[in-house]
């Protein structure tokens, strides 16, 4: 009898939209932005162009879709942790924690975010500027308590200081699996609360 193409998994939108992120997220990573075409996602996903285009537009929404699931992830990882604690110190240290958690629970999220090559202009460049810089600014409200005697300019320098060092400390991290995370975690607290200490003299 000869083989007969397995029909399509019928799912709710949203349950299609949660698997179709997944998909997509996966393929930008390995192939990069220019290197995935919709045909890919949908073979990957045993669909047909159509349900991708129906749910996300285009390619740039898809993508929008994967940044947007990463980004929130990533907030909540450090919001929920650094909550956590009461005052500036607290705060701080349970930020860090929550990001270098989101990097050994998360490992796709954080490569799509960081480590995936995925090279994108226009509306989709300008979305993943903007989710950026979104979470820089709720690092900065974590360290509203340096002011009065820092200026919002510079809590704000500093949140984005901490970003990147903590972007380049979980890219080299990564690589070298012997180092516990709480090396990391409190390399890079001791390092910000260095910064806070040399800068609050009156």
């Amino acid at each position: 009898m000869p083989n007969q193409k397995k029909p399509q998994t019928r799912m709710k939108p949203e349950e299609r939209e949660r698997q179709l992120v997944l998909v997509a997220q996966s393929m930008f990573i390995e192939r990069g932005y220019q290197g995935t075409a919709m045909e890919d996602i949908a073979q990957a996903a045993g669909i047909t162009r159509p349900v991708i285009y129906k749910l996300f537009g285009h390619k740039d929404g898809i993508y929008m879709a994967c940044l947007r699931q990463a980004r929130e992830l990533l907030n909540d990882y450090i919001l929920k942790a650094a909550m956590a604690g009461n005052g500036l110190e607290q705060r701080l240290q349970g930020g860090i924690q929550g990001y270098f958690d989101f990097v050994e629970n998360e490992q796709s999220a954080w490569r799509f975010l960081y480590d995936s090559g995925v090279a994108v202009a226009g509306d989709a460049a300008q979305e993943a500027t903007r989710m950026r810089f979104d979470t820089v600014n709720r690092i900065a409200a974590l360290l509203a308590d340096l002011k009065p005697r820092f200026t919002d300019e510079e809590v704000l320098a500093l949140a984005h200081a901490l970003s990147g060092a903590g972007e380049q400390m979980a890219k080299w991290w990564v690589t070298q699996p012997h180092v516990p995370k709480r090396v990391i975690v409190s390399t890079l607290y001791n390092m910000s609360l260095h910064w806070r200490i040399a800068n609050s003299t009156p």
